[in-house]
């Protein structure tokens, strides 16, 4: 009970979470109103429009961070910023490309069923590059910062909440589950939750937010690479017509799979835990 004591319950963590995901809703909003004078639509290329969506997510983490002061918990602690070995970073990095390559072939095959929704398109205006500002400004927002923020409060805060009250497995599904939500997005839904269990794992192995981090980064700077590259260049190497080439594919999963089984011998399951991979 005593250890329980030194986190936030899982109900309080994800309120925390949704206010904080509300006020920056509205924060933006503001923002925004004060970007477009004479109700005139901001462009979705500007400088303004990247920093706001960059770095915008940014305080996300403000909110748990002021609950975690006020509550006396260690911040340290609850959002995982714990010390990872050297060959643990190499692995988070093979595993980052991995997902990556899983992940583009995943919203090629949805693309068939699911139509690309018209959002995607003012999203990839967004994140063009159109000179060294914008190329920083994405860099350090929508891949790093990104990463950072939301590991800590959904990796961290979230699962480990989670992870503290009740099983280990549930704690990954429901903390992938409540990303997932958060992102609000129906067409990459499927996407964002497997990736979400994955990161989960990885983060609950290592009782660290930093793998998940490195992988989260990687993913997002592969889809920013894409939004800002022509794809036929790729054709014959790592492409196989409309989709990833089956030996970018095989080499992916082979890359996620010993990444995995090089997390579960570098930290050996406690007696206690539910979760195995074989």
């Amino acid at each position: 009970m005593e250890e329980k004591e030194q986190f936030p319950r899982p109900i309080e963590a994800f309120l925390v979470i949704i206010a904080s995901f509300i006020l920056v809703v509205l924060i933006s909003q503001v923002v925004l109103l004060l970007l477009t004078p004479d109700s005139k639509q901001i462009d979705s290329t500007s400088l303004s429009m990247k920093i706001l969506l960059t770095f915008g997510e940014v305080g996300l983490i403000v909110v748990p961070f002021i609950y975690l002061k006020k509550r006396k918990y260690s911040v340290t602690r609850v959002f995982r910023w714990n010390r990872i070995p050297f060959p643990i970073i190499l692995w988070s990095i093979i595993i980052g490309f991995s997902i990556s390559i899983i992940g583009d072939e995943l919203d090629r095959l949805v693309n068939i069923i699911i139509p690309a929704p018209d959002f995607l398109a003012e999203i990839a205006e967004a994140l063009r590059i159109a000179s060294l500002s914008d190329f920083i400004i994405l860099s350090m927002g929508a891949v790093l910062a990104a990463a950072l923020v939301e590991e800590s409060i959904i990796r961290g805060f979230l699962q480990l909440s989670l992870e503290k009250f009740q099983d280990v497995t549930r704690a990954v599904i429901y903390a992938s589950l409540a990303w997932t939500i958060i992102h609000a997005m129906l067409y990459w839904a499927i996407q964002i939750f497997l990736l979400g269990i994955i990161l989960g794992i990885i983060a609950w192995k290592s009782n660290s937010i930093f793998p998940s981090a490195i992988g989260h980064a990687i993913n997002n700077a592969a889809a920013l690479f894409f939004y800002n590259v022509n794809q036929v260049h790729f054709e014959g190497v790592y492409l196989w017509g409309n989709h990833v080439s089956p030996l970018f594919l095989i080499l992916a999963l082979l890359g996620l799979i010993s990444g995995f089984k090089a997390f579960y011998r570098y930290y050996p399951p406690p007696p206690h835990i539910s979760m195995s991979i074989n």
